[in-house]
């Protein structure tokens, strides 16, 4: 009976907020519709801008399936969204708040952080969680007493049906044509057989599965593009999206987070489905990853920008060179051919004077 109260009490309060208008947020324009998040290795999600409502965002603690956005702050890209469904935990009705700053990357691709403590209580998740009837904005719902999200965190929006519009060129040491062997925690597979590729498009990763069956990016066709990449010391973390026409979020998933580093000739990573989390490196398996991958240059592989820079600059070198020298001999030739032609000259004019006399 309590509990029924509880919900009815709640009920007339968000509907009598709704009517009066307190709540304050309108989505930007171009967000209406489908979207691919990094975030959500369950689904899709869609926003519908006429409501601020969004269907997905799940939360593997509690059922929490959509959101309605309750207010913002235009001028810092904040968003405060309040789960629409509730929660009980120890006989109290609670209420799930997401806050995220935003940042636009193309015209069809979007990063954002959560701007939330990690709750070790909830699954480790970034969440802000209050009683059903507190009143949360802005300035309570997007301060988290334990410092910001870092960059590795950064999640990412693709508009669905664009994702080779929302390409980025991938990381440098990534570039390239290469071997790599993966180990999965307990086995090693691809080793020596195996070809990864970001040569002629340096968007796209291509995985040659002829070689090697072992599935990347949680990919069937082998073919992902950058999407996002950002880097902390010496490691790069890349976002990468699968470019299937479909995946089903059981075997195959749209997003996966690369942490890259290089070291002694070779290049290092581990993967994680969907985001990448802020204590994966690139030397350890992920907990919510495949495993750890090292890669070596393929001989005669595509260069790097900057040996290709390096690589430019030896042959204009040489070029110039070249040209220096045939302009010296040039000019050593015509002075010789000059006096040649002097000297004639002068025997001419001798010669002629001879007669002449």
């Amino acid at each position: 009976m309590q509990k029924n109260s509880s919900l009815l009490a709640y009920s007339f309060v968000w509907a009598l907020t709704i009517f009066l208008g307190i709540e304050s947020c309108s989505l930007p324009e171009e967000w209406d519709g489908e979207w691919h998040d990094s975030s959500d290795t369950e689904q899709d999600i869609t926003f519908t801008r006429s409501n601020s409502y969004v269907v997905g965002w799940k939360y593997s603690t509690f059922t929490v399936t959509s959101w309605t956005c309750v207010d913002q702050n235009t001028s810092n890209n904040l968003l405060l969204f309040r789960s629409n469904q509730t929660f009980f935990v120890f006989g109290q009705i609670l209420r799930m708040y997401r806050c995220i700053k935003w940042e636009n990357i193309t015209q069809f691709s979007y990063s954002y952080l959560i701007y939330a403590d990690k709750n070790v209580n909830l699954g480790g998740d970034r969440m802000f969680v209050r009683l059903d009837l507190t009143s949360v904005d802005i300035s309570s719902g997007c301060n988290p007493t334990n410092g910001l999200p870092t960059t590795v965190e950064t999640i990412v929006l693709i508009k669905k049906g664009y994702i080779q519009n929302a390409a980025q060129n991938c990381p440098t040491p990534f570039l390239g044509s290469f071997h790599y062997s993966f180990n999965d925690g307990s086995s090693t597979f691809c080793d020596g057989m195996s070809m990864w590729e970001v040569c002629t498009d340096q968007t796209q990763m291509v995985v040659n599965y002829n070689l090697c069956s072992t599935k990347q990016f949680y990919s069937n066709g082998g073919v992902a593009y950058c999407v996002y990449s950002t880097s902390v010391g010496r490691n790069h973390y890349v976002t990468v999206v699968n470019a299937d026409s479909t995946v089903d979020f059981n075997t195959t998933f749209r997003f996966t987070c690369y942490a890259v580093t290089t070291s002694g000739g070779y290049v290092l990573a581990s993967d994680n489905k969907g985001a990448c989390v802020r204590d994966q490196t690139p030397q350890n398996k992920s907990a919510t990853g495949t495993g750890t991958l090292t890669f070596s240059s393929n001989a005669g592989s595509t260069a790097s920008p900057e040996s290709s820079s390096i690589n430019t600059v030896l042959i204009a070198g040489i070029v110039v060179g070249v040209l220096v020298m045939a302009a010296v001999v040039a000019a050593v030739v015509g002075v010789v051919l000059c006096k040649k032609k002097s000297k004639v000259r002068t025997q001419s004019n001798e010669n002629g004077s001879e007669r002449l006399g």
